[in-house]
């Protein structure tokens, strides 16, 4: 059996926005790398259809 690894945005307010700050470079290297590591992707349909659209 593989390990299950979950992984979350969230801030002290509960909203996040990408519109209203951009993330560093450190945060976009450790997304890329949970996301290399991935065997499967699983997305609610709002993130899966900006995700189609990238």
């Amino acid at each position: 059996m593989r390990p299950l690894r979950y992984s979350i945005n969230v801030t002290l307010d509960g909203c996040i926005d990408h519109r209203e700050a951009f993330a560093d470079e450190e945060l976009h290297r450790r997304a890329a790398e949970n996301i290399s590591r991935a065997d499967a992707l699983l997305f609610g349909r709002v993130t899966y259809q900006m995700m189609a659209e990238a």
